[in-house]
């Protein structure tokens, strides 16, 4: 938490920018909003995710080209691991580092692909920002999905009529992910990565392989749609930035 100094200055001060988090689509920068657009191009800093020290990130690389170049950009990492307390300390260290601008008076903005609120960094940072800094100014912009993106691409229905939907992440309890498949008319399976041989077996085991859809690196170079997974026998990185819709009709 901040210390009570640090919050009375924050309170006193009339000077202190705004935070945006920015959804930016799931990688055509097309499907960026003219809101999120606005947005990048008006704000001082844009605060760029990126897994780790030496890696690019993904959402820089689609937002530099729609703003100018002299826009400062500023990376931050968050390692790819499950360690809580590891990223507690890289999510504290990220707000405090966007803290630092927006008391300057800047107006900043974190951008993230797809939507800021579905599987995204941005919650916890978000969390982090509302815990350390009660009173800054934030505000988070919806932005196409990569579910929406990925159904819209495939041609697939995600819902009609009166029927429902659930999202699970690959690494799902199997009590979870085989409820789901079983209870819903449209499952979306998020987060694959290395776990693409072990979500085409849950499918196997189920029958539903020739129910589902890969769309791998939707809206990006090297993106792919493969309907019906029974003769999928690459399964190296076609699970990276990938998404499965499994269709029941």
């Amino acid at each position: 938490m901040c210390d009570d100094n640090q919050r009375g200055s924050f309170m006193k001060k009339k000077s202190f920018g705004k935070l945006f988090g920015v959804g930016i689509g799931p990688g055509d920068w097309e499907l960026l909003t003219l809101k999120a657009l606005r947005i990048l191009k008006e704000v001082d800093v844009i605060f760029c995710p990126k897994g780790d020290e030496k890696g690019s990130s993904i959402a820089r690389s689609i937002v530099e080209r729609l703003v100018d170049s002299s826009k400062e950009f500023v990376d931050l990492v968050f390692p790819m691991t499950k360690d809580k307390e590891v990223l507690r300390n890289y999510w504290e260290g990220a707000a405090k580092r966007i803290f630092s601008e927006i008391e300057k008076g800047k107006n900043c903005a974190f951008i993230t692909l797809g939507d800021p609120l579905i599987y995204s960094t941005y919650i916890y940072l978000l969390k982090t920002l509302r815990n350390l800094y009660p009173t800054m100014e934030i505000e988070t912009v919806p932005g196409v999905s990569a579910i929406n993106a990925a159904s819209a691409k495939a041609e697939i229905p995600l819902l009609q009529g009166d029927e429902s939907m659930a999202i699970v992440p690959s690494n799902a309890k199997p009590k979870v992910f085989e409820y789901a498949l079983k209870n819903f008319e449209t499952v979306v399976i998020m987060k694959i990565g290395s776990k693409l041989e072990n979500v085409l077996q849950r499918l196997k085991k189920m029958g539903l392989l020739d129910k589902a859809y890969l769309i791998t690196r939707v809206g990006q170079d090297g993106e792919r749609v493969i309907h019906g997974l029974s003769g999928l026998k690459k399964v190296g990185k076609e699970g990276y930035m990938s998404i499965i819709v499994v269709r029941k009709d």
